[in-house]
Parts: structure tokens; C-alpha cells; sequence
């Protein structure tokens, strides 16, 4: 009992120190220049030479860190009710802190999202053998499947970006609201997870190191992983924290256990309430994603409001 009981509490110290990495990402991106997507090695220059933002991203790891370790000692019953909790607690701090407002309307879809979370979490079940036995060589050789798992998340980021850029320009435009820019960052973000979980499986079946670098996970997971923070930055600086936040999080974990399927060969539970609990999230997800509004209303808070052609950052009041 004593054991769960602190894996429990690093658990969530760990998503805490998680979600606090992206209250510093907020703080960076509110003093950093307007970023755009279509000008990505500009953001990633900014990026990696703002001391904020690299205090964050050493938060963001550490954080990813305890949580595998946290999470692989606890059940899953009571890991996803702490991630949750992590989760709530941000939103909590974004509007009586940081004075986000949410309609009555975003308050459902969150809500949504948090319950879709905590589902599609207790709908795992013993995993029995996963194998991700693809060498880099191989991948390179027969590429379609990491293909069709890589260009859909690649494809919604760079569009998220560039539809980003165009709608932020002009006084009369409607700037995406941040459920479009946590679609983007959040499939990105769930296939560089995959990626980490790729190198671990590899790394149980073989104890190579030279094997997990002669297969393609290490590269799936740096280069995802950079265009999810990439993405994330924008949206920090143009967005409110708790939409990007929230959706990110219920995006990159569904994106997880899709891309798992393909390249781990995980099946989907096939336990009657398993499969409720599953099937549930992923439609208590969908609602929650068609529910939010795409635009952000003029005058919500204190979210930067960044000009894709100027070179000012305004604040609204």
C-alpha cells in the first residue's frame, strides 16, 4: 500500500511539474517577437536561445520523466485519475490567476475531454506482446507504413500553422482558437510518445543501445517532438493556455494508441467493458472537439493578440 502510495505522489508531482512547464512556455512565448509558422527555423532559433523557454523545456522533460517512471509502478486506475487531476489544476490556475475566461460552451468540452481522458486511460488492458522490431534500414526500405502514421499529424500541424498566419492577419480577421492549434501540436506530440515507447520496446528486447539507434523511433521522436513544441509555442503566445493545454493532452493520447495500433501491433480491448470504456472516450472526444468554437472571441482575456505582418505584440484588454 505504502509503495502505490508514493509512486501515487510522484505521479503527481511529476504532472505537475509537466503542465507547470507550460505556464513557463506562456511566459516565454508573451515575451518573445510575433512567431509564425511558416517561418519554423526562426521560431526554433527563438526558441532554443530564450533562457525562459529552456528552463521549460528541462521542466517538461523532467516531468516526462517521473511520470514513466510513476505511472509504469501504479495501475492505470489510478494513474489516469492523478494525470486528470494535473490537468484540472492548470485550468484552475489559467482562470483565477491568469484570468482566462471560458464560455459556458468550452467549459462542456473540457469537461468532456477531461472524462474522455480518464476513459480511454482505464480502457487499457495487459498489452501481452508488443513488438517494434523495425530497423531504420527497413523502415527507409519499405517507408509507406511510418508514412501513413507520420503525414497526418505532419499535415494538420503545417496547416494549423499556415491558416494560423493567414487568419491572424488584418483588422477585421478571427484569430483559431486554441482547440485547432492543440490538434495540431497534440497529434505531433502523441507520435513522438509512440516514439519513446517504440525506443523502450526496443530497448527491452534487445538491451542494445546500438539496437534503439538503428531503428527509427529516436528520429520519430526528435522530429515530432520538435514540430509539437514548435506548435505549442505559437499557440501559447496567440491562445489561451487552458484550451491548448486540454486539448493537446486528449489529442496526443488518442493519437498514441491509433499509432500504436499500426506500428506496435496493440489491439484494440476486446473485454466488453474495456471496449466501452474506449470506444466511449474516443466519442466523448469527438463531441468535446466538434463543440469548441474555431475562432477566439474578441476580448476573452489577457491572450496576446500577434499580427502576422507587424512587428508589434498587442495585448487585448
Amino acid at each position: 500500500m505504502g509503495h502505490d502510495l508514493g509512486y501515487a505522489a510522484l505521479a503527481l508531482i511529476a504532472t505537475t511539474v509537466y503542465y507547470i512547464a507550460f505556464l513557463v512556455f506562456r511566459i516565454s512565448a508573451r515575451r518573445m517577437e510575433p512567431l509564425r509558422g511558416s517561418r519554423p527555423f526562426r521560431v526554433a532559433r527563438l526558441m532554443l536561445t530564450d533562457p525562459i523557454w529552456l528552463g521549460g523545456g528541462l521542466l517538461l522533460f523532467l516531468g516526462l520523466g517521473y511520470e514513466v517512471v510513476a505511472f509504469s509502478e501504479i495501475p492505470l486506475a489510478v494513474a489516469q485519475p492523478i494525470f486528470a487531476i494535473g490537468l484540472v489544476f492548470l485550468i484552475a490556475f489559467s482562470v483565477g490567476v491568469l484570468g482566462e475566461r471560458l464560455s459556458t460552451r468550452e467549459w462542456t468540452s473540457v469537461a468532456l475531454f477531461v472524462l474522455a481522458t480518464m476513459l480511454i486511460g482505464l480502457s487499457a488492458t495487459s498489452e501481452g506482446e508488443l513488438r517494434a522490431d523495425d530497423t531504420l534500414t527497413g523502415v527507409l526500405a519499405n517507408p509507406w507504413t511510418m508514412i501513413a502514421i507520420c503525414a497526418p499529424a505532419v499535415i494538420i500541424a503545417a496547416l494549423v500553422w499556415l491558416v494560423g498566419d493567414r487568419r491572424a492577419g488584418g483588422r477585421h480577421a478571427k484569430k483559431l482558437a486554441g482547440v485547432a492549434y492543440g490538434i495540431g501540436a497534440g497529434a505531433c506530440a502523441g507520435l513522438a510518445e509512440a516514439g519513446i515507447r517504440g525506443i523502450s520496446i526496443v530497448y527491452t528486447e534487445t538491451g542494445s543501445v546500438q539496437a534503439v539507434m538503428e531503428s527509427a523511433y529516436p528520429y520519430l521522436t526528435i522530429g515530432l517532438a520538435a514540430i509539437a513544441l514548435g506548435q505549442l509555442q505559437v499557440a501559447l503566445q496567440r491562445c489561451r493556455i487552458a484550451i491548448v493545454a486540454v486539448v493537446l493532452t486528449v489529442i496526443g493520447r488518442t493519437y498514441l494508441i491509433l499509432s500504436s495500433t499500426v506500428l506496435f501491433g496493440e489491439e484494440w480491448p476486446q473485454e466488453t467493458a474495456a471496449f466501452a470504456l474506449r470506444t466511449g472516450g474516443f466519442v466523448l472526444a469527438l463531441v468535446a472537439l466538434i463543440m469548441f468554437p474555431r475562432y477566439e472571441e474578441p476580448g476573452v482575456n489577457g491572450t496576446p493578440s500577434v499580427t502576422a505582418t507587424g512587428s508589434d505584440l498587442r495585448t487585448i484588454r
